[in-house]
């Protein structure tokens, strides 16, 4: 599987300047879903919302496409489990945090990430490629 963090997940379904690359890379493989790319796709959506960006009919077909990719199998509902993801972040986090500034958000999907553990992490966020390095995930870059 290929993990996307939030940045690269808005992209695929949000159209922004960087999404045509991370549709590239992401061709044919499988992206997991999880608990939290809900939550922070739904948020990064409201953002856009809040800041006029986006309006909400927008937003509603933004997710709709998500609906629908988890219902033919272009994103793979995971849960994982929590508990597991949570003492790998406070391990990241004790381990990394202090040297590269990481919010706990970066934690939690490169935790994720690892606990998944999935062949691929995608991101465009500079804390999160610094995280996934130090870690050795398989980082690519669109």
């Amino acid at each position: 599987m290929t993990y996307l963090d939030t940045g690269c997940f808005v992209k695929l379904y949000y159209p922004e300047p960087e999404s045509p690359k991370v549709v590239a890379c992401i061709q044919g493989k499988r992206i997991p879903h999880t608990p939290l790319h809900e939550l922070e796709f739904t948020n990064a959506l409201q953002l856009k919302v809040f800041s006029q960006g986006a309006t909400p009919a927008q937003v509603a077909a933004a997710q709709a496409l998500v609906v629908a990719d988890l219902r033919t199998g272009v994103l793979i509902s995971v849960n994982g489990d929590w508990r597991d993801i949570f003492r790998e972040a406070v391990l990241l986090a004790g381990q990394h945090t202090g040297t590269l500034g990481c919010r706990s958000p970066d934690v939690l999907h490169c935790a994720a990430a690892k606990v998944l553990a999935v062949s691929e992490f995608i991101s465009t966020d500079g804390r999160q490629k610094k995280l996934a390095t130090a870690m050795g995930l398989n980082l690519i870059t669109p």
